[in-house]
């Protein structure tokens, strides 16, 4: 299943391709800052792009996610990111996260999550000759920092996120408009505490595009959808929690300035079990 996603998103962006044109060195956006987890890309789906070498950019995230059945839960996460730019096509990034949960019971918690760390390396770039999109490898891993017994952490000891990226900026024809447009996809596997109880796998997949909304390219329009597929656990209360999701955003993009807001819909495998959260990035480079 996680194959034949991430290989449908890339296809389509070799499609997308071969009836338009990669787009020049002229005709590229503004910027694309940090995701929500720190490294480039949309609000949630990476790209390909890497901070240039010896530049910082530190970002303030916020997710608020509710889910009224069956569980009736809120949960709110604030999270501390940093970037830096190590050489023309590879970067590292940080992460803190900070929870704050509330059940049925009334009963809230708050507490820090699992720090990350992640790295990322363009190993391919986009072809103008061949219309051929870029790749990444992008590689995340959590320290056990949060306090899973209180649902601020995952991880009892180790967590690892493997991703490769694709991207590309292509230049599309409507009849005689022009639009210049971002495809992105990233897949891979998440798996955490091997040989432990906690033991836990699952792939990942992301899929998004990236419209700009005026002539400056900084105001930008956001479409993902992201899947977690196949999960398997030794914990019975997440069994079965594969999801689906929906995310719209919008961007505000200056020369050191991104603001990103979006909302997403996860529909869960679980039944009665879907739920909704508001996203937001910012960050500031120097």
């Amino acid at each position: 299943m996680i194959h034949r996603l991430f290989f449908s998103g890339s296809f389509l962006i070799l499609l997308l391709l071969n009836h338009s044109a990669l787009a020049s060195d002229t005709t590229l956006f503004f910027r694309i800052p940090s995701t929500l987890s720190g490294l480039r890309g949309l609000l949630l789906t990476q790209s390909i792009d890497t901070l240039p070498p010896k530049t910082l950019e530190v970002g303030l995230g916020a997710s608020g996610k509710n889910n009224n059945k069956p569980n009736d839960f809120t949960e709110y996460v604030v999270y501390a990111t940093t970037a830096m730019g190590l050489t023309p096509n590879l970067e590292v990034a940080a992460q803190i996260p900070y929870m704050a949960n509330s059940n049925k019971t009334g009963k809230d918690e708050n507490n820090g999550g699992d720090v990350n760390l992640s790295l990322k390396w363009r190993f391919l770039e986009p072809s103008t000759d061949l219309n051929f999109p870029g790749f990444a490898l992008s590689l995340t891993a959590f320290f056990p920092t949060g306090d899973p017994k209180i649902g601020a952490g995952a991880v009892d000891s180790w967590g690892l996120q493997a991703l490769i990226v694709s991207s590309a900026e292509t230049e599309i024809s409507f009849f005689s408009y022009q639009m210049l447009m971002g495809f992105y996809a990233d897949g891979g596997i998440y798996f955490q505490d091997s040989g432990d109880l906690s033991e836990e796998q699952y792939g990942l997949i992301d899929l998004g595009v990236l419209v700009p909304l005026n002539e400056t390219r900084q105001v930008q329009l956001l479409l993902e959808g992201n899947f977690r597929v196949n999960r398997q656990t030794f914990v019975p209360a997440n069994a079965n929690a594969d999801y689906t999701a929906l995310t719209p955003s919008l961007r505000y993009v200056t020369k050191n300035i991104a603001l990103t807001a979006g909302w997403q819909h996860r529909f869960n495998e679980k039944p009665n079990d879907d739920s909704d959260s508001l996203l937001f990035q910012g960050s500031y480079s120097f």
